[in-house]
């Protein structure tokens, strides 16, 4: 029996994650508008950190914290310095435009929670 209850919490604490993400960009990301170049970028035990100083706003600093998950992770791997980044309020999805040799290299990141 108490390896069944064991079983049951486990399983939920599994199903629960996602929801858990959704709320987490919708609470952080979605009420937003930026549109800023990353300067630099973090590792933290919970987060992936990009820091970024808007073009619009007076070189206004933002940090944006992303979920340590697989979306999270390929993110911050894409994301290079001087990588301009934009956010439409009312939307979770982030645009990137990472700079190459020539040009740039572009990726829009929709569902943040895979």
């Amino acid at each position: 029996m108490k390896l069944l209850l064991l079983l049951f919490v486990l399983m939920q604490g599994l199903v629960g994650d996602k929801p858990d993400c959704k709320a987490f960009y919708e609470e952080t990301l979605y009420p937003i508008s930026l549109s800023a170049r990353l300067f630099k970028k973090e590792k933290t035990d919970e987060y992936y950190l990009l820091y970024l100083k808007g073009e619009d706003d007076g070189d206004k600093e933002v940090v944006v914290r992303l979920l340590k998950n697989q979306m999270g992770k390929s993110i911050f791997l894409f994301a290079v310095d001087k990588s301009l980044i934009s956010k439409r309020k009312g939307e979770t999805a982030l645009h990137i435009l990472a700079p190459m040799k020539d040009g740039f290299n572009v990726r829009i990141f929709t569902d943040l929670c895979e």
